[in-house]
């Protein structure tokens, strides 16, 4: 699965999160990484939400070096999933979080599920003219708990998580992975792959603060401490002791 961190659409991908795992709900591997905007500034409105100020991002991006916009970066995501032999993505809100793909190759050889619109008629939400609405992902992730068995790899993962970070792209990425992981175990019928085509909506580029000094707080502590715990669970124990290092 994949999750992206944004203002809006047409706007710069702020950080991108990505978990792979196999049938049994191991997890395999993941990506996550945070880039600096290429517009001028980020939205205060969505800033408030997100959090990610440019010196916030400067320090996450002390991890490992890479690029510092994601779209000349992107082709590391493509090769993250290709590496791992992923032929098939679950994002929550499919219609949002692709557009900030580009086409290319690495991701319109993919195949896609939305698990906000596959997951509505399970969740049974009350909605407008007696329809059902489209979940959360809280709300599908709390529908599927209580109504599917939780594999044991799932269970084990979670233990070791502990409790999610409010709106960090990484901890929305592993409540996906384990509402996934649940309903591709028990109820498989309902997730379906298929080929998607969208439009690509890239930022307008401007000027932005250039070397922003990093900044640690507690929210950031927050952040490496969840990537370190997520990389020992994925079986990266140096990656989790240089996350903790930092």
């Amino acid at each position: 699965m994949w999750r992206a961190t944004a203002s809006f659409r047409g706007t710069s991908v702020l950080s991108a999160s990505s978990i792979v795992f196999d049938g049994d709900g191991k997890i395999l591997d993941y990506f996550n990484r945070f880039y600096f905007p290429e517009e001028s500034g980020i939205d205060s409105g969505a800033l408030r939400v997100h959090r990610l100020t440019l010196e916030r991002i400067a320090y996450f991006r002390r991890e490992e070096g890479y690029a510092d916009h994601f779209l000349q970066d992107a082709d590391s995501l493509a090769d993250f999933w290709q590496g791992r032999g992923v032929r098939g993505v679950i994002i929550h809100n499919l219609s949002f979080d692709i557009a900030f793909l580009p086409k290319v190759p690495g991701f319109t050889s993919l195949s896609w599920w939305c698990s906000m619109a596959g997951l509505t008629d399970f969740c049974r939400l009350p909605g407008r003219k007696e329809k059902y609405k489209w979940p959360k992902m809280g709300e599908a992730a709390a529908a599927v708990r209580d109504n599917c068995p939780t594999p044991g790899a799932v269970a084990e993962n979670e233990r070791s998580m502990g409790g999610p970070v409010p709106h960090y792209s990484l901890s929305d990425c592993f409540e996906l992975y384990g509402a996934s992981a649940r309903i591709l175990s028990s109820c498989p019928e309902l997730v379906s792959f298929d080929r998607r085509s969208w439009r690509h909506m890239p930022p307008r580029p401007g000027e932005t603060m250039r070397n922003p000094l990093p900044l640690k707080d507690d929210f950031v502590a927050e952040g490496l401490a969840y990537g370190a715990n997520l990389a020992d669970t994925a079986g990266q124990p140096d990656r989790a002791a240089a996350l903790r290092a930092l």
